[in-house]
């Protein structure tokens, strides 16, 4: 059986080529992948380089998987053969091996489809997790791609009210409509921040979460945030930000929170701050009991054959493309 990798060899180009796999290492199993999610965001910076990536080739995008259990190292103890699992960071394969702590079990009623969006939901959730939302507190998610779309209903079901999402491209506004947010504003409207202005007391959100990775985004999220509100930086931003941290950050009292999913503690969760697995099986419950609204977010489904046609539509920033499955059988 002949096994495929999506693997960039240099800046900008992507392919798809056979590999052999080995055995699964002592604390890893291996995963006969069925569906894994593209995050347009992030590997597309990585794929082209971009600020804050790693330069390195050939690299292998993806990190957001679903699958079966094939084969468990000799030290796992979590998994078995047969077992249905989502995984973080094998990468866009048709096979692959994972450290058992990156993975957790399905549960019964949720597809392969929905559950390789647990990584991305991680990252969400880590993020409104350390925002410490309050009942009735209004949160802001500026930027509506998948991680801002997650990270709008979590908040939502968080308490925050209200919910409001910013972007610039109708059809992100109009998803998060569909998802539960109070107020959906456009960036380009020369007078969103009256509008935001009017929907939050006159004082700004509570809370401001930036998922958008543009450098100069930070300045206006720190500029929106109410006196004592939180800004948490959940993407990845490629390049500097310019900030006036006295008029913006210090005068205003606000709290910043960085929220990468390296911030995950290996061990032990505690409040805020909640293992990968923790926070993976908690994201799998919401899907189980209908509390996320996900099938309006998947854009397209592809065939592994077609995803190099695909994918090299990503790189070229298509907007309209928001979630992208990838089927591996």
């Amino acid at each position: 059986m002949k096994n495929y990798v999506l693997v960039s060899e240099e800046k900008g180009k992507i392919v798809l080529n056979e590999f052999e796999i080995s055995d699964p290492g002592h604390d890893e199993i291996q995963v006969k992948v069925h569906a894994s999610l593209i995050s347009p965001g992030t590997e597309r910076a990585f794929v082209l380089n971009m600020d804050n990536t790693s330069g390195e080739y050939p690299m292998y995008p993806g990190y957001s998987s679903s699958g079966v259990v094939i084969k468990v190292g000799k030290d796992v103890t979590d998994f078995k053969v047969g077992d249905r699992i989502a995984c973080h960071g094998i990468g866009h394969r048709s096979i692959g091996n994972i450290r058992q702590k990156r993975a957790v079990k399905i549960p019964d009623g949720v597809s392969f489809e929905l559950a390789a969006f647990t990584s991305l939901g991680v990252i969400a959730l880590q993020g409104v997790r350390k925002a410490r939302l309050e009942l009735g507190e209004s949160a802001m998610i500026f930027g509506l791609g998948i991680i801002g779309q997650l990270s709008l209903q979590l908040a939502r079901l968080n308490g925050a009210l209200p919910v409001i999402g910013v972007d610039r491209v109708q059809n992100r506004l109009e998803l998060a409509k569909q998802c539960g947010s109070d107020f959906s504003l456009d960036s380009s409207d020369e007078h969103w921040r009256e509008t935001l202005n009017d929907v939050a007391e006159g004082k700004g959100p509570h809370v401001v979460i930036e998922s958008t990775g543009v450098p100069e985004v930070i300045s206006t999220c720190f500029e929106t945030a109410r006196d004592f509100g939180r800004v948490v930086i959940l993407s990845s931003t490629r390049g500097n930000s310019t900030i006036n941290f006295y008029r913006d950050v210090h005068k205003k009292a606000i709290t910043i929170l960085g929220a990468h999913i390296s911030g995950n503690p290996v061990s032990d969760s505690r409040p805020g701050y909640w293992t990968w697995r923790e926070d993976g099986t908690a994201f799998l419950n919401l899907i189980k009991h209908e509390r996320l609204t996900l099938e309006p977010m998947i854009t397209d489904r592809v065939h592994w054959k077609q995803v190099e046609n695909v994918y090299r539509d990503m790189l070229s920033w298509n907007y309209n493309m928001i979630g992208t499955l990838i089927n591996w059988d």
